[in-house]
């Protein structure tokens, strides 16, 4: 398999069911489904929706592994402004074995779909960092370190005495039947009846397609203060501002043949939008998630890694990183000496014989560990952790891959591995339907949760640290649904309470999971760039490269490298060449205030990075190209930085 039509697999997670591998624990029972229909359950368990201020169009969520799927004519409309990306869900019988029958759509089944969206943030407590670390616990924050005190972080908005008019909850809406609300014209399936201090909020609608099949439309990304000009402040704790992100269960109601059907639930995130889809972080949200499962059920885990499900995709999430940090193209691209996915390297890190073990042994080495107990300046990934301080003062500085992983990479160096990487690579289904439908439950999890990041979380881009806490969960990637009203937990939120078996985690509603996030989500968005101390490195750490992207190739670049009249030197200077994602913004790298409200006003102005095809003509490329498409922020600071990063063999004097 040549190293171009590698890079074009290499940058996607491994769906399940792909290529007949599994994703470990007990085998698939592949008996035969009977036709009787015992129980129904909804698919994906956490589907992911992106807010988009375009008023018409709109794109879904990937449902499969492989490449990101691509809208018509991209991911902004004619106008510029960002297409929303649209939650499908579907249902599937299972048989008294639990074992999938089939998809139940429309066309056999009475369905009717009901969602409970709300926005909790301003109504919860400050985001100051994860509960579920030492420093928060009041426990040292590394070894010889003394102990801090515990964290207690207040409400936000504490001067508003009645809490119910910071929470935005419409209540919840149904639908049914085939097509319905097609044109988003019906008022009846809008979340729009939740307000905030007195303003209405549009949290987004219901709709279903041709099949019946439930349709979660999230909103527009509207973020504003409750007070006429006043200017966000901090990256995560704005009082008075509100956005429109929300989250909430996603339920059902089935009869087939006159008889109503078990349903079990789902769960709907809406989050920002995808600034670089298909580019994925090394700790994906299924990577948390599916840690979480393997500790509720033990099965799940693999007895020892598979190289294609479990250690490849580290590898490939490392090498795509490098489309939207310059650090990352430096060390880990295209023809660096660090690129695992160049043949020759990705074919000694399959091979499991005592010849490859010296290689194997040194990727391992370079990986932190998860335990935190040393100052891990320069091991992989190179991401911020949970617990950022300038300058470092502890482990958690920066990021580590989860324990599981880690484990699998132990494993993996001395040999204990599946050696099962196909002869030509990875294959990817292009539709769900594509794949046997015993194994579509489970792709549609992995691949709405494969593009939401696992990590950092300070506090992170669609959901956070409270989801790799095991007593949220009822079963593996199902929340505990909280029946009654939640407790008042006081004015302060401590480790204490959070984790309490019978604390905030123990049950969710409505808003549960993203009341922990920013408000407004764009502080925080064009607050956690990369890079903050410049002597440590001109690129690296970053915090989310593969949602909000740091270093890019523009298209002006990509249009040189695409020129066949072009010389090989100007192409391939081109190709090297990035610029900074948010370089029109105002104060960037200077003053943050002036950079945070410039972004609430054009974040749907920043560029997208979206695959293109390389030069057809030049094997010297790769074969597909992560690209900046659709910038158009306002240059209104003459005085601000160079638009161009330098070359990647010189340091660059920019910072995020």
């Amino acid at each position: 398999m040549n190293r171009r039509t590698l890079l074009s697999y290499g940058l996607y997670g491994v769906a399940a069911g792909t290529t007949g591998l599994r994703l470990g624990g007990a085998p698939r029972d592949v008996s035969a489904a009977t036709d009787e229909i015992a129980r129904c359950v909804i698919h994906p368990a956490f589907g992911i929706a992106r807010v988009g201020d375009s008023p018409t169009e709109w794109f879904l969520g990937p449902e499969t592994g492989g490449p990101h799927p691509i809208p018509a004519d991209g991911f902004k409309d004619p106008e510029g402004r960002i297409k929303r990306q649209a939650a499908r869900f579907r249902i599937y019988g299972l048989d008294g074995e639990d074992r999938v029958v089939r998809e139940i759509t429309a066309a056999e089944a009475d369905i009717t779909w009901t969602v409970h969206l709300a926005n909790a943030k301003s109504a919860w407590y400050d985001f100051d960092t994860a509960f579920d670390i030492p420093g928060a616990e009041g426990l040292p924050r590394a070894p010889m370190q003394d102990a801090p005190d515990p964290l207690a972080s207040e409400f936000r908005n504490s001067g508003i005495r009645d809490r119910s008019r910071l929470t935005i909850d419409p209540g919840a809406r149904s639908i049914t039947g085939t097509n319905a609300n097609a044109d988003g014209l019906d008022r009846s399936t809008r979340f729009d009846s939740g307000k905030f201090l007195g303003t209405s909020v549009y949290l987004g609608e219901l709709r279903t397609d041709s099949a019946g099949r439930l349709l979660v439309m999230p909103g527009r990304g509207q973020s504003k203060p409750a007070v006429p000009d006043l200017l966000a402040y901090t990256f995560g704790n704005n009082d008075l501002w509100y956005d429109d992100i929300a989250d909430g269960p996603v339920d059902a109601k089935v009869k087939i043949g006159g008889k109503e059907i078990p349903v079990t639930g789902a769960w709907v995130v809406t989050g920002p939008p995808n600034y670089a889809p298909g580019v994925q972080s090394v700790v994906t949200m299924y990577d948390v998630m599916f840690d979480v499962a393997c500790q509720l059920d033990p099965a799940r885990a693999p007895e020892r890694p598979s190289f294609a499900r479990q250690i490849y995709p580290m590898f490939a999430r490392l090498v795509s990183n490098q489309w939207v940090n310059a650090g990352f193209s430096r060390d880990f691209g295209w023809g660096s000496q660090g690129d695992f996915l160049a043949p020759d390297t990705l074919l000694a890190l399959a091979d499991p014989s005592p010849e490859s073990r010296f290689l194997r042994s040194m990727v391992y080495e370079r990986f932190r560990d998860p335990t935190y107990v040393t100052m891990d300046y320069n091991a992989l990934p190179p991401y911020y952790g949970d617990d950022v301080d300038l300058p470092a003062n502890n482990p958690r500085q920066w990021m580590a891959i989860l324990p599981q992983q880690h484990h699998w990479l132990k494993q993996w160096a001395a040999g204990d591995f599946d050696a099962d990487w196909p002869d030509d690579g990875l294959r990817f289904p292009e539709r769900i339907e594509d794949l046997p439908v015993a194994d579509q439950p489970s792709a549609l999890d992995r691949a709405a949760l494969d593009e939401c990041l696992g990590g950092p979380f300070h506090p992170g881009c669609e959901m956070t640290w409270p989801m790799r806490q095991s007593m949220m969960y009822a079963e593996p990637f199902r929340l505990k649904r909280r029946t009654g009203p939640e407790p008042n937990w006081g004015p302060a939120m401590t480790s204490k309470i959070a984790l309490a078996p019978d604390g905030p985690l123990a049950a969710s509603g409505p808003g549960a999971v993203s009341r922990w996030m920013a408000v407004p989500w764009q502080t925080d968005t064009s607050s956690c760039l990369s890079r903050y101390k410049r002597d440590v490195d001109d690129y690296l750490p970053a915090f989310w490269p593969a949602r909000v992207p740091n270093d890019v190739l523009a298209s002006e670049q990509y249009a040189v490298v695409m020129d066949p009249k072009a010389s090989s030197e100007e192409r391939q200077a081109a190709f090297r060449q990035r610029v900074k994602w948010l370089r029109g913004l105002p104060g960037f790298d200077v003053n943050s205030i002036q950079r945070i409200n410039a972004f609430i006003v054009q974040w749907s102005k920043a560029g997208i990075v979206t695959r293109q095809p390389g030069p057809p003509d030049n094997p010297a490329f790769p074969e597909e190209i992560w690209v900046e498409l659709g910038e158009a922020i306002e240059d209104i600071d003459p005085a601000g930085p160079p638009l161009l990063s330098p070359n990647l063999a010189t340091p660059s004097a920019e910072g995020g």
